[in-house]
């Protein structure tokens, strides 16, 4: 039985959200992250979170191995949440989103952790055509470095199952906010509760092994094929489409290429590709 479970990424809005939610299932919830101050956006947003944050830098594989003991799973959250600036695509990706990631991984095997669930992103579906649905099942086109780290952690997830019994969930992401603000959000967004509830389905079931589900609530417009989540048990409650009424920006309009593929402007930014190639594959 999963009791006590480790965050990563804790302060941020996501880790702060699930450290709330998950304590209030009755988990012993202890949360860590390079910066042991809340976000800025949990702050306004007034969400309560665990005081006591571990300042911890997850390079730092002694101070992982630390973290992760007598844990039963880890949340993990942590890691450059976006690419941001270009030197983010590099070395702030290589060393935060993979070496962390593995870092955290390699710890859970050698502190016996039962099970990992990680934040992976729909960002590792990017360039899909938008018109196409897309399952668990569909194949990595990932659509900037950041989406590729996320690639790699679930790579890394199947490898650690199969070599090692550690059960994983990769959690595809899609816009997890407290209300959708832009169009793409009708079909991308998930609501903090669903996303805890999601979490939670992950740390419960006990048909794990390793698999990947989209963090997305149930959404009239969604890209995904959710039901690999369903059979999990995960039961969304929120649907983006009552806010089909509230003022919503469209920051695709004008962006082609965005509007072509799941990924939006990530696939757009820096593109030097061939359009009608990337659809026929």
């Amino acid at each position: 039985m999963i009791k006590k479970i480790l965050i990563t990424g804790g302060s941020g809005l996501c880790g702060s959200v699930l450290f709330q939610g998950l304590s209030k299932y009755g988990y012993k919830v202890k949360s860590c992250d390079i910066n042991a101050h809340l976000s800025p956006a949990a702050k306004f947003l007034n969400i309560k979170t665990n005081k006591k944050i571990k300042k911890i830098d997850l390079r730092q594989m002694s101070k992982v191995l630390k973290a992760t003991k007598g844990i039963d799973a880890i949340i993990h959250f942590g890691g450059i949440a976006r690419h941001k600036a270009i030197q983010d695509r590099y070395k702030n990706i290589i060393d935060h989103n993979i070496i962390g990631t593995y870092n955290v991984f390699e710890a859970a095997r050698i502190n016996k952790v039962k099970r990992v669930i990680f934040a992976s992103s729909a960002h590792t579906m990017g360039y899909h055509d938008r018109r196409k649905k897309l399952n668990e099942k569909s194949l990595f086109r990932p659509d900037s470095h950041y989406a590729v780290s996320k690639c790699f952690g679930e790579s890394l997830a199947s490898f650690y199952a199969d070599k090692f019994n550690i059960k994983s969930m990769c959690i595809r992401i899609g816009s997890a906010l407290p209300i959708p603000t832009d169009k793409r959000f009708l079909s991308t967004w998930i609501s903090y509760r669903d996303l805890v509830q999601l979490v939670n389905v992950g740390l419960k079931t006990k048909k794990l092994h390793c698999t990947s589900v989209y963090g997305v609530s149930r959404n009239k417009r969604s890209w995904w094929d959710n039901k690999n989540a369903y059979k999990l048990g995960y039961k969304p409650q929120d649907n983006a489409e009552k806010f089909i009424k509230s003022k919503l920006t469209f920051n695709e309009s004008k962006d082609k290429i965005a509007l072509k593929f799941h990924g939006g402007v990530f696939t757009s930014d820096c593109f030097k590709g061939h359009l009608n190639s990337i659809l026929r594959k």
